[in-house]
């Protein structure tokens, strides 16, 4: 989503440039791929305590962040190789890593980039050797300062988010084209669970069953769970359940909350529309852990650990919204 941002941002700054997008997690996509990213899920969603293991202890460990960002390095000089770019902006940090090389190796690059997607958390990014690092917030920036990172390459800017969010849509004509069923008039929940459908998104949709709202799920590619919710609509009318979307700008503008995992890319959305947010699980290590105490410090997000206190902020919220 944030290089998506980007080049838009690119494309309308510097009109005739050549701009290109590339997943580099899905490009040239082989068994390798397959295994690494079923292995990474499974990780995250039933032994966290693994993930958690490896996130912090291993972060520091030159081989085997040499290890992590190789496969990038090579689907990376492929692609080069093809369209030679003179400046290579990289959001994942493994890109970055494997950008930092190719500059190395190919004239043709003239500099590279990095866009740190989160509020806090620079892990492997303060290894990087990159020409210029683009950070949302100072504290994150005197972090990287305190890892090394030279205070000249490093630039606080606002976090990347395409232009659809920064326009407000009108909630009773978006009701309308999104699905005739929809009330611009009740509360309405989003709940997210990133593109893969993840965490306790179905105990989060039994506790919003007690209240009268309406709630829009998204799940992302995981059809199971968009098949397993689609099954309850029978005996709660007021739930809309939809899969991988390119709209969530539109979702976002009729919502009155959303529920939803930390990530940096959701949560720059939320931000800039306004949309009050409510994580309903403990944030994985890393990442969405400092996401979260970031959020938390400056009062622009609630945490709710178990379903109980999520019932609680959720009442408290309609009843804020009545008064």
């Amino acid at each position: 989503m944030a290089a998506e941002a980007l080049a838009e941002s690119a494309c309308r700054d510097f009109p005739g440039s050549d701009v290109r997008v590339v997943d580099f997690l899905s490009y040239d996509r082989g068994l390798r791929d397959r295994i690494r990213s079923a292995f990474y899920f499974f990780t995250i969603r039933f032994t966290p305590g693994a993930y958690h293991f490896v996130y912090q202890r291993l972060s520091n460990n030159k081989w085997f962040s040499h290890l992590l960002f190789r496969p990038y390095l090579k689907k990376m000089e492929k692609f080069v190789n093809n369209f030679s770019p003179d400046l290579i902006i990289s959001t994942h940090v493994f890109c970055a890593m494997a950008s930092s090389e190719l500059k190395v190796k190919h004239q043709s690059i003239k500099a590279v980039q990095g866009v740190l997607t989160d509020f806090l958390d620079d892990t492997y990014w303060n290894a990087c050797r990159l020409d210029r690092f683009f950070v949302a917030t100072g504290e994150l920036k005197d972090k990287m300062i305190l890892s090394g990172v030279p205070e000249t390459s490093i630039e606080v800017t606002p976090f990347p988010v395409r232009q659809v969010f920064h326009r407000k849509g009108d909630s009773k004509k978006l009701c309308r084209k999104l699905d005739p069923n929809l009330r611009p008039d009740i509360y309405t929940v989003l709940v997210l669970g990133g593109g893969e459908g993840l965490g306790r998104i179905e105990d989060v949709v039994g506790v919003l069953k007690e209240f009268p709202i309406q709630c829009l799920i998204v799940t992302g590619r995981n059809e199971r769970l968009r098949n397993k919710l689609t099954r309850l609509k029978q005996d709660y009318p007021r739930l809309f359940v939809l899969g991988y979307i390119d709209n969530m700008h539109e979702l976002m503008d009729i919502s009155d909350l959303c529920v939803t995992k930390p990530g940096g890319a959701t949560v720059a959305e939320c931000l800039v529309k306004g949309l009050p947010m409510i994580a309903c699980r403990p944030p994985l290590p890393g990442p969405e852990t400092e996401n979260m105490t970031f959020l938390s410090s400056k009062n622009l997000a609630e945490l709710c650990p178990t379903m109980d206190s999520l019932r609680k902020a959720v009442l408290k919220r309609i009843d804020d919204k009545k008064i």
